[in-house]
Formats: C-alpha cells, sequence, structure tokens
C-alpha cells in the first residue's frame, strides 16, 4: 500500500467514525431527532464525497509538475545563462550544500519562494535580490 492509498483508507475511517454513530443514533431515534441526524448524515456524506471529487489524482499532480518544470526551465536558463542546475535537489553546480526553492504562482510568473543550505556560514551565490 502506497502512501497515497494509506492518506484515503485513512480518511474513510476517520469519516466512518463520524458519520455511523449519526446514523445509528438516527435510527434509534424517532421523530425530528431521527430526521434531524439522518439530515446530519446526509450532508457529511455530500461534503466528503465533494472533498473526495475536488482531490487531484496523481496525474493530475505529475502533469501540473511538468507544467512547472516547463515554465522554470527556461526562466533559470535566462536568468543564470551558462550554470549548470538540476530541477530537484542542487541547483546549481558551484553550490553543492545550497538549495533554492522556486514556484510557479497563478499568473505563470515563477518566484523564489525558498532557499536553504548544510552549511550556516554559507553565502548564496544566486540569490537575486529585487
Amino acid at each position: 500500500m502506497g502512501p497515497h492509498e494509506l492518506i484515503e483508507w485513512i480518511l474513510y475511517e476517520i469519516f466512518g467514525l463520524i458519520v455511523l454513530p449519526i446514523v445509528v443514533f438516527g435510527l434509534v431515534k424517532t421523530g425530528k431527532k431521527r430526521m434531524l441526524a439522518l439530515m446530519t448524515a446526509g450532508v457529511l456524506c455530500l461534503m466528503f464525497g465533494s472533498f473526495l471529487m475536488n482531490q487531484p489524482d496523481e496525474e493530475d499532480i505529475k502533469a501540473q509538475i511538468q507544467k512547472n518544470v516547463t515554465v522554470v526551465k527556461p526562466y533559470l536558463a535566462k536568468e543564470f545563462p551558462g550554470e549548470k542546475w538540476t530541477i530537484s535537489t542542487v541547483p546549481f553546480q558551484n553550490e553543492p550544500d545550497a538549495a533554492y526553492e522556486y514556484k510557479v504562482n497563478p499568473e505563470g510568473r515563477v518566484e523564489l519562494s525558498g532557499f536553504h543550505n548544510k552549511n550556516d556560514t554559507h553565502e548564496f551565490k544566486h540569490l537575486k535580490h529585487d
């Protein structure tokens, strides 16, 4: 079982632990209390179903990452011409202890979102201040 399936299973378990007692309460009671409990359970089911439908699946996530990479690569090539970098781990060959994190904002603009290193005294060579 992968991490995605485990998280999904945990969500179902939590949902069941919340909704099942409400349904049982509704079946035991009569009148307005029964109707209120069953309506509450129904609304919770609709909300949970809506939540699951809006969660991106792995293929959507991979496609979004690939889309972001196609935007980040030209940005890095333009901003740091002649430099060697990788997208995932160490971005620049002459800064092996540094990692720069870039994000693509909703408008499609690449922004530096964070940076860190293994050595606290390290000066970041590729940190640009606008």
